[in-house]
């Protein structure tokens, strides 16, 4: 499909609420085998989860959270998201590039013992702790099957032992390093954590917006409620997409004529701002 912005939490605990979630505005899905499952109802929620995807074949990505590597759960948790032919899993508690290699490896092997080496698979490692920020880098370039960082504050600020403040000032480190690491690895944009308070749009409003301008290209949801104010911030807006196109054709006419160095609406324009408005409408077009 084309650019994700919105990856909504489902938990596996209920047949119902996974089929609202499909049918929902979200961009992909995540069926969640951990947090939101209780140790007695993981291999209920496991086989719920599998059965959804193998008689439902929702028309989107259904991504399967995992359970933690240091569970007894993880590696069935693998075989049944292969096995039903979810898009890819979530992995939590990404903390080092051994681990995110030994269950990319498992996939591996998951998809060779179900004869389909060939398809698609996407691991997102979900970066929650100041471990998996410290080596996002050596997480994100640990095998090719890590498409893309997803970020988890809540845990991350638990871990750290910060303060959560409104306006985030908290987690700029963390946001940062996360996109750069993503940057450097060359694979696509993070997306950004979720909003936990479901009756405040204006916060959610605003933490979308600080992500978005840090780097991230999309947002996890907890609700299908959020996914209205995730999909305007994250999708450019059009005075934004009709500027870049004037930029584009100005400096492509002046670059004819030999010139690197313009001026558009009273803003310089050389060759990195005409490669960032590019970018900009390739990701609108997709």
């Amino acid at each position: 499909m084309g650019v994700k912005r919105s990856y909504l939490f489902v938990p596996a605990t209920s047949e119902k609420m996974m089929v609202k979630a499909v049918n929902s505005d979200a961009d992909c899905i995540i069926i969640d085998l951990e947090d939101a499952v209780a140790i007695n109802e993981k291999d209920a929620a496991r086989e719920r989860a599998k059965q959804f995807l193998l008689n439902y074949q929702p028309g989107k990505d259904v991504y399967i959270r995992i359970n933690s590597i240091t569970t007894p759960y993880w590696e069935m948790d693998i075989e049944a998201a292969v096995k039903a032919g979810a898009f890819g899993i979530v992995v939590p508690k990404a903390e080092n590039a051994a681990n995110m290699k030994l269950i990319c490896c498992t996939v591996l092997d998951q998809l060779d013992r179900f004869e389909q080496v060939d398809r698609s698979f996407d691991v997102l490692p979900l970066i929650e702790t100041a471990a998996g920020v410290h080596f996002s880098y050596e997480i994100a370039n640990a095998h090719h099957f890590i498409k893309r960082l997803v970020f988890g504050s809540i845990d991350y600020a638990l871990d750290i032992g910060c303060e959560s403040t409104d306006t985030g000032e908290e987690l700029i480190y963390a946001r940062s390093q996360i996109v750069n690491s993503s940057k450097a690895a060359g694979i696509d944009s993070p997306v950004d954590a979720v909003y936990p308070d479901l009756s405040n749009e204006e916060g959610l409003n605003s933490e979308a917006v600080r992500a978005r301008r840090a780097g991230f290209k999309a947002k996890l949801a907890i609700h299908p409620k959020q996914l209205g104010s995730i999909h305007r911030i994250f999708t450019p807006r059009e005075d934004i997409i009709d500027e870049a196109l004037e930029i584009i054709k100005a400096f492509e006419e002046a670059e004819k004529q030999g010139i690197a160095s313009i001026s558009v609406r009273n803003k310089l324009v050389d060759y990195p701002v005409y490669k960032k408005a590019k970018e900009l409408i390739k990701y609108s077009r997709a």
